[in-house]
């Protein structure tokens, strides 16, 4: 079988985790538009509107089948950057915030995949909303339930095998607690469900792609140096999504276990940058990413 055919699904769910992170638009989070960033469930007074930027980073160079290591100089570099705006408004006494997030990505192959060539173009527009079921400042308290909607606008080729768009619908629902703890300390955890439409245009051959739910928990361990200063660490793990090709299963099943740390700087009233890095600890099945970096800048108006 051809390099192209023989890796082909494989390529394919690496791009679907560069398209999100982030990633999902993760936003935070893009890796994945659910992998939020920490502080992203405390939420904002009426009539506050933001602006923001990601500039992504990713290396994958080893691929991995059932938990062992089948390609240790496959590669795969991505290049993300994700528009995203956010508006804060009240319902029922409620705090509900809308976004929309836009992705734009470069994916590049090399090594023993080199083959598969390149791509850039855009990814597929989410559309999220955050409704915040109990926040309670005196006690810190703040739980908040997100639902996803991935509209399939992405740059999308069936010839090719990698790509930005992913030609199908996705929903996700996410919710969320944060905690704090003192006047330095918060913790958070997150977990979301995803559920994916079908790709009836799936590779050169045109076939069916459907895939299983998948499941995500991040958990965040803060820490505020000052009001303007902090870090934090996020450790987070995946399962589910493994896919049938006209009702074959794949045997591709994601568990993946990952780290990310961040630092988050206060620039002014207006202004806040954050820097992150972060790593794969454990894969499955797919590509495993030995470093992840991400620069995000906010804007408040």
């Amino acid at each position: 079988m051809p390099l192209k055919q023989s890796v082909y699904r494989f390529a394919k769910r690496a791009m679907t985790c560069a398209a999100l992170t982030a990633g999902t638009i993760g936003l935070s989070s893009a890796a994945n538009a659910q992998a939020i960033d920490a502080g992203d469930y405390v939420p904002a007074p009426d009539g506050t509107q933001l602006g923001l930027v990601y500039l992504q980073y990713s290396n994958a160079g080893s691929i991995y089948a059932n938990g062992e290591k089948v390609d240790d100089d496959a590669e795969l570099e991505s290049i993300v950057s994700i528009f995203r705006y956010v508006g804060f408004t009240k319902v029922a006494g409620m705090t509900l915030d809308y976004q929309v997030l836009q992705p734009f990505a470069h994916v590049k192959a090399g090594g023993s995949i080199a083959a598969l060539g390149e791509t850039t173009g855009f990814g597929d527009t989410i559309l999220v909303s955050t409704l915040w079921v109990h926040e309670n400042p005196n006690t810190k308290t703040y739980i908040g339930v997100t639902p996803y909607l991935f509209i399939p606008t992405g740059e999308y080729s069936a010839d090719e095998a990698l790509n930005v768009g992913e030609n199908r619908w996705k929903g996700s629902l996410q919710a969320v607690i944060s905690q704090g703890f003192g006047d330095h300390f918060v913790a958070e955890l997150a977990g979301d469900v995803m559920t994916f439409g079908k790709n009836g245009k799936y590779g050169p051959t045109r076939d069916t792609m459907k895939q299983d739910t998948m499941y995500r928990v991040q958990g965040f361990a803060r820490y505020l140096i000052d009001d303007k200063n902090e870090i934090n660490a996020r450790l987070m793990y995946v399962d589910g999504g493994e896919t049938r090709i006209n009702g074959v299963t794949q045997g591709n099943k994601t568990q993946t276990t990952s780290v990310l740390g961040t630092y988050r700087r206060t620039l002014s009233p207006k202004w806040q940058v954050m820097a992150q890095a972060g790593t794969d600890l454990d894969v499955e099945n797919g590509f495993r990413e030995g470093f992840r970096g991400q620069i995000r800048l906010l804007r408040i108006f």
